[in-house]
């Protein structure tokens, strides 16, 4: 916990702005992140993503603590699903279990047109959605 970003395809991954993104309750942004043991994790404040592969990989992620505010990963491996209140996302994975990386957005560029340009016409069409709770 605490550490920098090390994954070995930061080139390919993209940050995309939770402002970015519509959902049907409204934008990604200020969504609640918990674990599979309902622990907060903060709130979404993005996410990154790998345009060729057309996979969320990260789900940025910022925590306030008294006069601190930080903002770190948390690996999209594990599926998440949407609480019925529309603004939560719970990740399968009990808290203990979810590593959080710092955050340092001046290691990933920003989602372009030409990312999304790739995204669209990519070969490697990989999408994972959130699915709802039954």
């Amino acid at each position: 916990m605490g550490n920098e970003v090390n994954t070995a395809d930061t080139d390919a991954l993209r940050y995309l702005d939770g402002n970015a993104v519509e959902l049907p309750g409204g934008k990604l942004e200020g969504v609640s992140l918990l674990s599979q043991d309902d622990q907060a994790l903060g709130e979404i404040d993005g996410v990154l993503i790998d345009p060729a592969s057309r996979q969320l990989r990260y789900f940025v992620v910022e925590s306030a603590r008294l006069f601190r505010r930080r903002r770190y990963l948390v690996p999209a491996d594990n599926p998440a699903v949407f609480l019925p209140d529309g603004r939560t996302v719970r990740v399968e994975a009990p808290s203990d279990s979810i590593t959080r990386e710092r955050f340092d957005s001046r290691a990933v560029q920003t989602f372009s047109d030409d990312d999304l340009l790739t995204a669209m016409f990519s070969q490697k069409s990989q999408v994972r959605e959130f699915r709802g709770e039954p």
